[in-house]
């Protein structure tokens, strides 16, 4: 079979590394490499899973980070320490060694803009390069030209908008919710700098006015990370909505899309490198167990989608005014309440079943913090 993979981001690259031990012919198209990517890059205990093995000349480019502190902007904060370590990389490092190890299992990476797929398989660059593929995969992001191709544009009401900057220094890794904004803010230590960032979704707040609120928490609350002369990054990320249509579909006779292309982002976190890699793995099973991509979708359904699903639904709730600020005061009290909120803000605790879990580690909570108004389901 022969592939086309568009984008070389941690699906695009997982993907190839993937079909490319298979026995699969897979080309990669990037011409974005080296970059940096808005994103704070912290990778989970089930992300780091799904990389492959590290070879012991070209070890994993990140920080390692047992701990995160949670602050409800409001005067309340708590240390969690996390059970795995986070690995926090700048996503230039990151995904230039996907790539690499993609590249090392067979794929070939062409350095060209892709310009046009079409239905029948056929692809063009901006190198005049015209070829015809068995599968185009679209795993180039958010903007994606493959998803608009056969589908349309994400639409805006399922886009979040992440902004930031990265900062000279280090710091602890931090997140911190932001009364009357449905989002937070995050402290990100890199390898060697810190990721500096806000998010909300897009259709609450203008991407200059989340710019704004950030800079002003940043200046009174941790001054040294305040880069006044940096360049600032701005980028959407885009999640399914509570429809199974939105996750239905991400796939055709001869067409895929993996990670932000797919529209796979967690709709309370914005969290997506976790749902990229796995998305990535899911394609590769679907096309080795059926020689297509057409089981695809239902694979995510079952393997993360539901969980995608539930967040879509219970978004706005999450955010309501007071319940951040509850949930860190009785962290502060509880370890167990503590473990819950580690897990959910980074990626280890699903949406589905979450009530059911924190009814068995803190009833009291669940009262005062108004979770029957949440309305979360299981």
């Amino acid at each position: 079979m022969r592939v086309a993979v568009v984008g070389a981001g941690p699906a695009g690259s997982l993907l190839s590394y993937h079909l490319a031990k298979g026995g699969a012919s897979v080309t990669v198209f990037d011409a974005s490499h080296p970059r940096e990517k808005p994103c704070g890059g912290g990778v989970t205990g089930k992300a780091l899973a799904l990389l492959p093995p590290p070879p012991v000349s070209d070890p994993l480019p990140a920080r390692w980070v047992s701990s995160c502190t949670f602050d409800s902007g409001e005067g309340d904060r708590v240390d969690v320490t996390l059970d795995r370590p986070v690995a926090v990389c700048a996503r230039r490092d990151l995904d230039a060694w996907l790539l690499r190890q993609a590249v090392a299992a067979g794929a070939a990476h062409v350095a060209e803009r892709v310009t046009s797929v079409d239905a029948s398989g056929r692809l063009a660059t901006s190198a005049g390069r015209a070829a015809s593929f068995d599968l185009i995969v679209g795993a180039d992001g958010a903007g994606s030209l493959v998803r608009r191709t056969f589908l349309t544009a994400t639409p805006p009401d399922r886009l979040c908008m992440a902004t930031g900057w990265y900062a000279r220094g280090t710091s602890e890794m931090q997140v911190r919710f932001t009364p009357g904004l449905p989002g937070y803010l995050w402290l990100f230590p890199r390898p060697d700098h810190v990721g500096v960032g806000i998010c909300a979704p897009l259709r609450a707040v203008p991407s200059r006015v989340l710019l704004d609120r950030l800079a002003r928490e940043a200046a009174r609350s941790f001054p040294a990370l305040v880069d006044e002369e940096g360049d600032r990054y701005a980028q959407t990320i885009p999640s399914p909505s509570k429809d199974p249509a939105s996750l239905a579909e991400i796939a055709g006779p001869r067409w895929a899309l993996v990670g932000d292309a797919a529209a796979l982002a967690d709709p309370i976190t914005g969290e997506g490198i976790t749902y990229a890699l796995r998305s990535a793995v899911l394609l590769a099973e679907a096309i080795r167990a059926d020689g297509s991509p057409r089981r695809y979708p239902e694979r995510v359904l079952a393997d993360f989608g539901r969980d995608l699903l539930k967040a879509a639904a219970i978004r706005d709730r999450f955010y309501e005014p007071g319940f951040a600020r509850r949930m860190i005061r009785y962290s502060g009290r509880s370890p167990a309440i503590r473990q819950v909120l580690g897990d959910l803000v980074l990626g280890e605790q699903g949406y589905v079943g979450l009530k059911r879990r924190l009814l068995g580690v803190g009833p009291r909570f669940l009262l005062e913090a108004g979770l029957g108004a949440l309305r979360l389901a299981g």
